[in-house]
């Protein structure tokens, strides 16, 4: 190829180039803001029946405490763990972990598997002006150990683990806008307590 053919196909190239940023600039919309981010809090409180364990929740569930004791027994409440994840409008959080919050000694060798799943976050326009966050669904569950056979120390080696499954699944859920919200409760294994699953969902500051 001589010099003038290797000039004009340079000069082509560079063409094509720059029609092609200068359209990408143009259909970009200068007031385009990124989209709002949330925090999805989830608190898990235990309710016990037991009146020497001494009742510890944070001043921000007050409201949620009031409600318990308007409509539970227990002499004892305590705020068993705390989860947060970050996620856009329109996006979906999903949160899996080993933990041992239902109370029970932990067994490194035989985990408590925990999940929960907050989907299709979104923002709606509530009543008074105060926005409501919509989620379909609302999830939380967990894979708890039941041991089967011997239990005996020598026969440990031959005894069987099955995983059973514990949850609450929430088809639909709405909440308002950073005000913490009762959403269900579960049986805790082994005891008669209850746990009480409290989502407070808050715009942040990008």
């Amino acid at each position: 190829m001589n010099q003038p053919k290797r000039i004009f196909s340079f000069l082509s190239i560079m063409l094509i180039v720059l029609c092609g940023a200068s359209t990408f600039f143009a259909q970009a919309d200068p007031n385009l803001r990124p989209e709002q981010s949330y925090e999805a809090v989830l608190q898990v409180v235990l309710g016990v029946n037991d009146a020497s364990v001494k009742t510890d929740i944070p001043q921000n569930l007050s409201t949620i405490s009031k409600q318990l004791r308007d409509n539970y027994s227990f002499p004892s409440y305590r705020l068993a763990n705390t989860f947060i994840g970050r996620v856009t409008n329109n996006g979906t959080l999903e949160y899996r972990s080993v933990s041992d919050i239902f109370g029970q000694p932990s067994d490194q060798e035989i985990p408590v598997f925990l999940e929960w799943t907050l989907g299709r976050l979104q923002s709606l326009p509530g009543t008074g002006g105060q926005p409501v966050m919509n989620a379909q669904p609302f999830r939380f569950g967990a894979r708890v150990p039941v041991r089967t056979g011997p239990r005996t120390a020598e026969a440990r080696a031959n005894e069987v683990i099955n995983y059973e499954q514990v949850g609450l699944t929430v088809n639909r859920v709405s909440v308002p806008e950073n005000r913490p919200t009762l959403i269900g409760t579960l049986a805790l294994p082994k005891t008669t307590g209850t746990m009480f699953l409290v989502l407070t969902v808050r715009p942040t500051g990008n």
